[in-house]
């Protein structure tokens, strides 16, 4: 999509935008189409191909890639304000997961997803009767509650919570670590327990799911809703200055109102604040004649078997990922590096799975830097919003990191921006 032509001078047009974003990621995209429902001109920038952000998925020889492994989970309150959930064709992977026990992967579920899982949360040794006993309390629990943690000035980490509702170490090693750590990106259980409870609430309530054509089609659904040329890409922006933004060509936008939806470096950069820690995930992908087994639940992987804490076969789940007769899986974790270690990935993929890994193929492998920023324990489930007189900043680093954040975050900052004009 284009627009017309801007003056390099920067002087005002009748072609100007009244509202300017820039940042064509989830938040960009909430607020330039809460903006254009409300019946105002918005044009949205980004210095990508495409819309998407940190949410974006390649093609390659029948295989579909997320970049770095993502989900979308269905109870996000936020969801029904942006999304046509029916349209997106979701592909849900079972409400549960597979828990390392002793030498083996059990799947442990929600008797509504798998009676076959349900079963196995009975027996396994990765949980001991007392722990049983507490995920059920915590389970009903989470569905009366959105919070486990009320405040900040309650919150602490996730370690230290798990260990104040009494679960084993076991327990905390093989489920708890492997599952929030992978969620939050942290090295181990210190991110905030507060978002920890929001997390876990969502996965209560609803399944955790793909779309069939790979999660850009997420973003790709929110653009269609805005109009022909209100989207310019292959635009990267060097500065702002006051009612400006400078290009990288030369030109100059102006606009009445200008929110930055960037990422959380490239926004601090723009609005002048000081760079901040953010947390990155490494992912691969692999192809195999067969997968390693039928579950269409995430495995968790214990930090003391090697750098995967999450894993899943997305043939599975979602058979449109892989052409027929291949099974993809993806593996991922935290990591403070700028290269995967796939020669650890693959060693502990055969200590876990045995022989068969050595037939698989590594597909495509990766780092996504700032994949989220930090949110430790005390952060505000909603920051005050960026005071510049005709600059306003979204992202889901003023709110929560993760999908719902950046949508919460588009829709308060465009309302902020509809009450600035």
């Amino acid at each position: 999509m284009t627009t017309a032509p801007v003056p390099s001078n920067g002087a005002r047009t009748e072609s100007d935008p009244e509202y300017l974003v820039v940042g064509a990621g989830l938040a960009g995209l909430a607020t330039a189409v809460s903006l254009h429902k409300a019946g105002k001109e918005v044009l949205l920038i980004d210095r990508d191909d495409s819309v998407g952000g940190r949410v974006r998925t390649d093609f390659d020889a029948g295989f579909t890639f997320d970049r770095g492994f993502q989900v979308l989970l269905t109870a996000y309150p936020e969801l029904q304000r942006h999304l046509d959930l029916a349209a997106l064709n979701l592909r849900p992977f079972i409400r549960g997961a597979n828990v390392w026990d002793t030498d083996r992967f059990v799947e442990v579920s929600d008797p509504r997803s798998s009676l076959r899982g349900a079963a196995n949360a009975l027996r396994t040794t990765a949980l001991t009767t007392g722990d049983r006993f507490r995920f059920l309390k915590l389970v009903v629990r989470l569905q009366r509650s959105k919070h486990l943690v009320e405040t900040r000035t309650d919150d602490c980490s996730t370690g230290e919570l798990l260990e104040r509702l009494g679960f084993s170490q076991r327990s905390i090693t093989t489920l708890w670590e492997p599952l929030l750590s992978g969620i939050q990106l942290t090295s181990s259980l210190e991110g905030s327990a507060r978002l920890a409870s929001l997390i876990l609430g969502c996965l209560v309530r609803g399944p955790a799911a793909v779309p069939a054509e790979g999660m850009q089609a997420i973003p790709r659904q929110m653009a269609s809703n805005l109009p022909q040329g209100a989207i310019r890409l292959r635009t990267e922006v060097e500065g702002i200055h006051n009612s400006h933004v400078l290009l990288a060509s030369g030109d100059k936008l102006s606009a009445r109102q200008i929110v930055v939806a960037t990422e959380q470096k490239t926004a601090a950069r723009l609005v002048g604040h000081k760079a901040p820690i953010t947390r990155s995930q490494w992912h691969a992908y692999f192809a195999a004649d067969e997968p390693p087994n039928d579950s269409q639940a995430i495995h968790l992987m214990p930090a003391q078997q090697g750098p995967c804490r999450n894993m899943a076969i997305m043939s599975n789940v979602a058979p449109t990922y892989a052409p027929l007769g291949k099974a993809l899986i993806v593996v991922a974790g935290p990591t403070s590096h700028r290269e995967p270690p796939i020669a650890d990935a693959h060693q502990q993929l055969q200590n876990v799975f045995g022989k068969q890994t050595q037939g698989w193929e590594l597909l495509k492998a990766g780092v996504v830097a700032e994949a989220q920023p930090v949110f430790a324990p005390g952060s505000p489930l909603t920051k005050k919003l960026h005071e510049q007189k005709g600059i306003l900043v979204a992202g889901d680093h003023r709110t929560t990191p993760s999908i719902q954040g950046a949508l919460v975050s588009g829709r308060i900052t465009a309302a902020a921006a509809l009450r600035e004009c």
